[in-house]
């Protein structure tokens, strides 16, 4: 509750000011709330950077496929069907 009232003081201080911001985080939930650009980086390099309408659309190199599948969904049997496409990719059983 207290981490969504910042958010908001902050987007409303961004549209009164024009002020911009910088997040580094792993919230995908926040991202997708408040970015308008996106910068996806690994092991310190950037690997994918855009509008978050770009970023967050297929096709996906490695790591942001990895990053954006780590979010938990409010969907019976995600977790299985994560596990399950991660063990065909491996070829794993």
């Amino acid at each position: 509750m207290v981490a969504a009232g910042i958010l908001k003081l902050l987007l409303d201080l961004q549209a009164r000011e024009g002020v911009a911001y910088l997040f580094i985080t792993h919230d995908i939930a926040t991202v997708r709330a408040i970015a308008d650009r996106i910068a996806v980086m690994y092991q310190g390099e950037v690997v994918r950077y855009g509008a978050k309408s770009e970023v967050l659309a297929p096709p996906f190199d490695a790591y942001t496929d990895l990053l954006l599948s780590s979010v938990p969904e409010l969907r019976l049997g995600w977790l299985e069907q994560v596990i399950a496409t991660r063990r065909m990719e491996s070829g794993g059983n």
